[in-house]
């Protein structure tokens, strides 16, 4: 059996819509079919979305989830009800989802086992959904598969520890682990397997019906596998980058200033009316649809913006730690002065220091004070909260300790040229799981 564009499944109809955007509300465009952009809930309040094969997800504040589009294999209206998820997942035509007790639950097709051969228990952290096959990823670092095994997309997991993030493919995996390095197997008609790059360096691991995709430490972008829709050759060139999506044959990128990048295939566009502007907190590929959510929920809420000397704005790339990675970015007119962030849990504004308000206050203040540098001449300046490069100082929570338990964290960039007054950017909360 070899993979092609019409053996993978994903329906060819629709025409584009677009749903209204809000802070913490869902923009989708492209193919609309089965209603997946038309049928998008309206509202905020929307913390993560999924995109499927024809039919999307979306993970509420409350926990709850709400699915549309393609119901013919119940993946929408099996759904389950009640609140206590934290993760949502789209397959071809199945879906899962992780609860806050670390259990999986799935739905939708079952011909190959991907409900039914769902791994019991908890202590998974993040789900994943390929073509007709699924991945999860435990809290000790290790992987489990379940669902279609012809191209060994799940026979050839790697065994051991030591992985950060799981993606699926149409029927190939992907697997970043701890070190920044990235693992492949399944199908490899296109290369989506044996090209992917080698070395360390990654953040991000995403996969396309037979291409693939990671983010580089830098923020920049490698592509490789199938090339026929241009999904390979007109990936986006530069950095500041903070997240990856693969559609069927298209793909999607966030920046760091909140904007989307799409390229690839434009049947539905899927490209074309890719929604302009910022504010952009996540995005996710459908078939031939997408999805983005705007502002988000409990996440990159800004609290601290009444100085009018506190220029400079700071964005948390997600607030869900199981994907092993969180950028807090900065955007200002300061360019080349020296920065650090400031990570805090109080709220009430001090008293004014140097030109501009520090904003953190109360317990548990401090600063990844080995993580500094220099703002670019763009006036960026980005670090992984989870992968920092030294052990925080002052008092700032560690990976995997107090700041991925649940509390809303306030974030703000103290930044100072030589003996000048210091400045701090706007401040921003984020709910971190």
């Amino acid at each position: 059996m070899k993979i092609s564009r019409s053996a993978v499944g994903f329906a060819l109809f629709g025409v584009l819509t677009s749903s209204l955007m809000a802070q913490g509300s869902i923009a989708s465009w492209g193919s609309d079919g089965f209603g997946q952009v038309t049928d998008t809930p309206p509202g905020t309040g929307f913390v993560q979305v999924a995109g499927g094969g024809d039919h999307s997800l979306a993970l509420r504040a409350d926990g709850s989830i709400v699915s549309w589009g393609n119901d013919i294999w119940g993946q929408v209206s099996n759904t389950p009800p009640g609140t206590g998820f934290v993760k949502v997942a789209g397959g071809l035509v199945h879906s899962l989802a992780l609860r806050a007790d670390g259990s999986i639950a799935s739905w939708g097709y079952d011909l190959y086992g991907q409900v039914t051969d769902t791994p019991p228990g908890t202590g998974f952290v993040q789900v994943a959904g390929g073509g007709h096959h699924s991945l999860a990823l435990r809290a000790d670092g290790s992987i489990a598969s379940w669902g279609w095994d012809e191209w060994n997309q799940v026979s050839n997991t790697p065994p051991g520890t030591g992985f950060v993030q799981v993606a699926g493919g149409a029927a190939h995996s992907l697997a970043l682990r701890a070190d920044g390095s990235i693992v492949s197997w399944g199908y490899d008609d296109q290369g989506q397997v044996s090209g992917t790059p080698p070395g360390t360096g990654f953040l991000q691991v995403a996969g396309g019906v037979i291409h693939s995709l990671a983010l580089r430490a830098d923020g920049s972008i490698v592509s490789w596998g199938d090339d026929s829709q241009g999904q390979v050759s007109n990936t986006p060139p530069g950095t500041g980058f903070l997240q990856l999506a693969g559609g069927k044959w298209h793909s999607l990128a966030l920046r760091a200033d909140g904007s989307i990048a799409s390229w690839g295939d434009d049947f539905a566009n899927q490209v074309t009316d890719t929604p302009p502007g910022t504010g952009f907190v996540q995005v996710a590929g459908g078939g031939l649809h997408s999805l983005a959510l705007v502002g988000g929920g409990n996440c990159n809420v800004v609290f601290c913006d009444t100085d009018a000397d506190n220029l400079g704005d700071v964005t948390l790339s997600t607030c869900d730690c199981s994907g092993g990675s969180i950028m807090l970015s900065l955007s200002t007119p300061f360019s080349k002065q020296f920065t650090y962030p400031l990570v805090g849990l109080g709220t009430t504004a001090v008293s004014p220091t140097g030109v501009s308000e520090l904003c953190l206050a109360g317990s548990t203040i401090g600063r990844y004070n080995k993580d500094a540098g220099a703002i670019s001449a763009a006036g960026t300046f980005s670090i992984d909260l989870l992968n920092a490069s030294s052990a925080p100082g002052g008092g700032v929570p560690t990976i995997g300790g107090a700041l991925c338990n649940g509390n809303t964290w306030r974030f703000q960039y103290w930044h100072r040229d030589g003996m000048n007054p210091s400045r701090f950017s706007k401040g921003i909360s984020g709910l971190i799981n």
